[in-house]
């Protein structure tokens, strides 16, 4: 694997803990959503598996027309709260 493969690799993972991060408590009321970290490589697996995954970037639209994975959805961070009814409780959606 080249150097240049691991880059976006690790981006992806810091930007998965980063998002989850910055989500901050649920407004009271909503029902408990589960969330968990996983590494790049438990993602990979899922997709390898052909899991139903919905992948959301949520970096800002620029960065996302440069460069995201492909079936993603662009949702950037700071319009999550407001935009947080678009995202399914049912499907298994990994935020990156």
């Amino acid at each position: 694997m080249t150097p240049r493969a691991l880059i976006p690799r690790a981006a992806l993972a810091g930007m998965v803990g980063l998002a989850l991060l910055g989500l901050g408590a649920a407004p009271a009321g909503d029902p408990p959503v589960s969330e968990r970290f996983i590494s790049v490589a438990e993602a990979k697996a899922l997709v390898d598996l052909k899991k139903a995954v919905r992948f959301v970037d949520v970096r800002v639209r620029e960065q996302f027309d440069e460069r995201h994975i492909q079936g993603a959805s662009s949702l950037p961070l700071r319009e999550l709260p407001q935009r947080l009814r678009e995202i399914s409780r049912q499907d298994f959606v990994l935020l990156y």
